[in-house]
């Protein structure tokens, strides 16, 4: 882990107010093929394993769920970085950032997006998935070989995943068709330090390398996931006390969040955890306010969010056309 205008047309639910109610979805029973089978928790929470030949059969149960369980945190796991500021990170501005983030994700292969629903904010997560993807090969492809070995230790399975995994090919019409993206305000997006994972996905449902302008990207995130895009990190300059800096691991920590299921580096397993911070986070510094100020910003990039907000009617009218073709 480490990470614009258009109509809605569809009235936008409350981010705390309730929705329609529907029947309790009730996911299939468990399914294995061949080698790769989905893991079973022992605390009772499930990471549904999602690979080739599993991958259409998961995603109708994501868009059977997605109406009834629309809050949705994200997670993506990718080799490393390879690309790196010449100057103190410190030193770099938004600008720098984005364009040191373009060259990175434009170079490189997503392995794995971890994906947890939920009802509700407040409520816990229902389901969880976790996409095996198939492109990357550490043997041909660009990587930084300490990410890729932290995360084999971690237990990504990087041979499995070039035999069994999803193509991003395939995966991006899936994506499409899912009631995940292009939702119209209906889907809620809960991340953390998520600029990156969400230029992967952004390259991911284009089929293409990311723009140059850090605002038509901006654009893209909201064509694809709407304003109501929350990002933990940046969120943690609200909670007062100070208590809360680091990775997600350290912030789950200082909040006493346990992890439900897998390990740390384990896209759906930081995706779960994603969740129940900020759902903690929300019951602990939001109370009051509420979360809707942190709305729309990615950490690293909240200088030129506000921006982008008030310079993109044209990049909508772009981006529409450039979907439509």
């Amino acid at each position: 882990m480490p990470a614009a205008e258009f109509v809605a047309t569809r009235k936008k639910p409350e981010f705390a107010g309730s929705q329609k109610k529907a029947p309790p979805f009730m996911p299939p029973s468990e399914f294995a093929g061949g080698d790769v089978r989905r893991k079973q928790q022992a605390a009772g929470m499930e990471i549904r394993q999602v690979w080739a030949h599993n991958v259409e059969e998961e995603f109708r149960i994501i868009r059977n769920a997605i109406d009834q369980f629309p809050y949705v945190a994200m997670d993506t796991e990718f080799p490393g970085v390879i690309h790196r500021p010449a100057k103190h990170p410190a030193l770099l501005t938004a600008g720098d950032r984005y364009d040191l983030l373009r060259r990175n994700v434009d170079a490189l292969h997503l392995i794995q997006i971890g994906i947890t629903l939920a009802a509700s904010p407040t409520s816990p997560p229902a389901l969880a998935f976790e996409i095996n993807l198939s492109d990357f090969d550490a043997r041909v492809h660009r990587h930084a070989p300490e990410s890729v070995q932290l995360l084999a230790a971690h237990g990504l399975d990087l041979a499995a995943h070039r035999r069994h995994g999803v193509r991003a090919s395939a995966l991006a019409p899936l994506l499409m068709s899912s009631g995940l993206v292009c939702s119209h305000g209906a889907v809620k997006w809960v991340t953390f330090h998520s600029a990156y994972d969400f230029a992967y996905l952004v390259k991911l449902l284009m089929g293409r390398k990311l723009p140059k302008s850090m605002p038509e990207f901006l654009n893209l995130v909201r064509v694809f996931f709407g304003d109501d895009v929350y990002d933990v990190k940046h969120m943690m300059k609200f909670c007062a006390g100070g208590e809360l800096y680091g990775g997600l691991e350290r912030v789950a920590a200082t909040l006493q969040v346990k992890r439900a299921a897998g390990r740390c580096h384990q896209a759906a397993s930081d995706s779960l955890l994603t969740w129940d911070v900020f759902r903690r986070m929300r019951e602990l510094y939001f109370v009051k306010d509420g979360v809707e100020s942190c709305q729309g910003v990615l950490f690293g990039l909240e200088l030129d969010m506000d921006m982008a907000n008030k310079n993109n009617a044209f990049m909508a009218n772009k981006n529409t056309a450039l979907l439509a073709r």
